[in-house]
């Protein structure tokens, strides 16, 4: 595995609270090699980060194919590393599958020469893998990739740590509680899940709200709770340890990810794992996770139809099989069965050069 880290000077990694990431180390039995490439902040000079990551990155690529003789390379993101993996792969006949996570591509839309190493990419890929429906859609239509290699493989969540969480039955007299997961950033819409929260107590609910996580947004969201009154309602918990997440996970009621939009939503995943029903907003990735009888789910960016799924989930508390919930988390999300599509899927492009059905969007049907 090669894993590419930024350069920073050790005299200068605690002003900009970064590690200083070096040399080599292991992931259980495999060999890590973590190859050092200069960056400047806010993306000056973006075009040149990939050549850097590359150059950086060819002594242990060079090893790898010398001592390990692989059949293809599997790149995650699509700038700059999947733009890196494509320069190191071109002559070396090898096939190079690519995973979309969601920023890589949304991110890198902004400018047209941003975009043109996107279409690069997809076109050197013999497999686009999307983490989301919603991602794959987006992916073809706005970066070019062929829909007939492009695919849907979610991300793994931990089944080891997250599993199903029996939990104590409410007392009658205690309120209901929220919990939601996440930087804390505008297009986690936590400022719509303050006003949804803000119109469910109004309306007559006796909720509260965790929000685990930190970000940028911090001040402004906690300067909107008091503004809304609702600090003995609403608790911004800061970013937590996993067995923190877990307890907290456990002590909710219900889970709500209120995102403008969403690549995936590894934290809904994590939730329904342990039996936790959600509200989750069609941003993107939660309409492939999300399904009948696990929750609700609600347009984006709409604070009132935010409230008013809460509400629904709220009434139907009594109905949710949680047991069965983490269940189809597991079988559909774990470990196991990622790997099992990703194995099929390398299987397909060493035989075919791609895979056997990629996404075709609704529209290209049409």
């Amino acid at each position: 595995m090669i894993a590419p880290a930024p350069y920073v000077p050790v005299v200068l990694s605690g002003v900009l609270g970064r590690p200083v990431v070096r040399g080599q180390d292991h992931l259980g039995r495999i060999l890590v090699e973590r190859p050092r490439y200069p960056v400047l902040p806010r993306r000056m000079f973006y075009l040149t980060v990939a050549p850097a990551m590359a150059a950086a990155s060819k002594a242990a690529f060079t090893r790898a194919i010398r001592e390990h003789e692989p059949a293809f390379v599997h790149a995650h993101d699509l700038y700059p590393t999947g733009a890196a993996a494509m320069s190191l792969t071109r002559g070396t006949g090898l096939p190079l599958i690519v995973t979309v996570h969601g920023s890589d591509l949304y991110a890198n839309l902004a400018r047209d020469a941003w975009r043109d190493q996107l279409r690069s990419v997809v076109d050197a890929a013999s497999a686009i893998v999307c983490v989301g429906e919603r991602l794959a859609r987006d992916t073809v239509f706005e970066a070019g990739a062929d829909p007939r290699r492009t695919l849907v493989i979610p991300s793994p969540y931990d089944t080891s740590a997250f599993g199903h969480i029996e939990r104590a039955q409410r007392a009658p007299d205690r309120p209901l509680r929220l919990l939601s997961v996440g930087r804390l950033v505008d297009v986690k819409g936590y400022d719509l899940l303050v006003e949804a929260v803000a119109a469910l107590v109004t309306g007559g609910k006796d909720v509260t709200l965790r929000i685990v996580g930190d970000g940028p947004q911090r001040a402004v969201l906690q300067s909107l709770i008091s503004a809304r009154r609702l600090g003995d309602r609403i608790t911004l918990a800061g970013q937590t340890d996993k067995g923190a997440l877990l307890n907290e996970l456990g002590n909710a009621d219900l889970f709500v990810l209120a995102s403008r939009r969403e690549g995936l939503g590894v934290a809904l995943i994590e939730a329904l794992a342990t039996g936790l029903p959600a509200v989750a907003t069609k941003s993107g990735g939660p309409e492939g996770i999300l399904r009948v009888g696990q929750g609700e789910l609600v347009r984006p960016d709409d604070a009132t139809a935010l409230a008013e799924g809460i509400s629904r989930a709220l009434e139907n508390m009594g109905r949710y099989d949680r047991r069965a919930i983490a269940e189809s988390a597991r079988q559909r999300f774990g470990a196991e069965s990622v790997a099992r599509s990703l194995t099929r899927l390398y299987e397909e492009v060493l035989a075919y050069g791609r895979p056997k059905t990629g996404v075709i969007a609704e529209e290209q049907r049409a």
